[in-house]
This record gives structure tokens, sequence and C-alpha cells, in this order.
């Protein structure tokens, strides 16, 4: 909850990334989601592959990152290679 204080006032990518990292591994899938749907502020290549790397039980945080930033040919890889097919029909 500390981070999510300095969070909103913060526009360093590091403090964004330190924030989707605590988050995920806190099992706060929801807050993962809402950053990585809503910031602008985080490096995307480094989010996306750290939650590739992470292999959440829900994609929906990789499935925001790789939208905004057009990486739709490794979203699709991913999740056809980790069978998560129900996501490839709902995107």
């Amino acid at each position: 909850y500390f981070l999510g204080a300095i969070l909103s006032a913060s526009q360093d990518p590091n403090v964004h990334f330190k924030y989707i990292q605590a988050a995920s591994r806190c099992g706060n899938m929801q807050e993962v989601e809402r950053v990585c749907r809503e910031s602008t502020f985080y490096e995307p290549t480094v989010v996306k592959d750290f939650l590739k790397e992470a292999k959440l039980p829900d994609p929906r945080p990789l499935i925001y990152v790789c939208d905004l930033h057009g990486f739709v040919d490794e979203l699709t890889e991913y999740l056809y290679k980790n069978s998560l097919m129900k996501y490839i029909e709902v995107y």
C-alpha cells in the first residue's frame, strides 16, 4: 500500500513497474490489471516480459499491455503456447 500512495504522483517508470511486480507477487490481480490498463508511465517491454515470466493465472494484464503497445503477435504466441485458447477467442 505504501507504493500505492506514491504511484498516483509518480511518473517514474521504475516505480510503476515495481508496483506491478509487488501487486502480482501479493496476488492482487485487480490492481495489476488496473495499473497495466490505466498507467502510461511504465516501460511496456519490461512489464510485458515480467508478466510473461510470471505466468499469472489470468493473462488480462498481459493482454492490456500487449494490446495498448502493439505486441499482439507476441501475445497470441504466448497464449497459444500456454494453452490459453479461450483468451485468444475472447480477444
